[in-house]
């Protein structure tokens, strides 16, 4: 803030009086925050503190996507080995070799086809 500039009604009278004068030095004002500049102040951290949430909720939903993806890497293993064994236990060399082995089953050395007997024509 400046002062006035002296009047020249105010000029020295005698010849002696200088027209200088000693002015003190400008001091910065303080910076004050209206109410509009507290207004964006709050809305700025509010909108720090949702993103913040927002991240930590994106972060654990992510770290839940991971734990789904190793769950199904695992399913789909588990289902090829499964499928593989079920291949292996209906093939008709897995199946014979049980029959011989487990059952006792032998083959026979010849083989009798029953015919069965005509109906009556009425």
């Amino acid at each position: 803030m400046s002062r006035p500039q002296p009047s020249p009604s105010s000029a020295p009278k005698s010849r002696g009086e200088s027209a200088l004068r000693v002015v003190a030095p400008a001091r910065a004002e303080p910076v004050r925050l209206g109410r509009a500049g507290l207004a964006v102040l709050a809305v700025l951290v509010a909108g720090l503190f949702v993103i913040g949430v927002l991240q930590a909720v994106v972060t654990e939903a992510q770290g839940r996507i991971d734990q789904l993806d190793e769950q199904i890497v695992e399913a789909t293993a588990t289902d090829r080995e499964l499928r593989l064994r079920r291949a292996q236990l209906l093939s008709p060399a897995f199946l014979g070799a049980e029959a011989r082995d487990r059952l006792g089953m032998v083959t026979p050395t010849t083989i009798v086809y029953l015919v069965p007997p005509q109906a009556p024509v009425p």
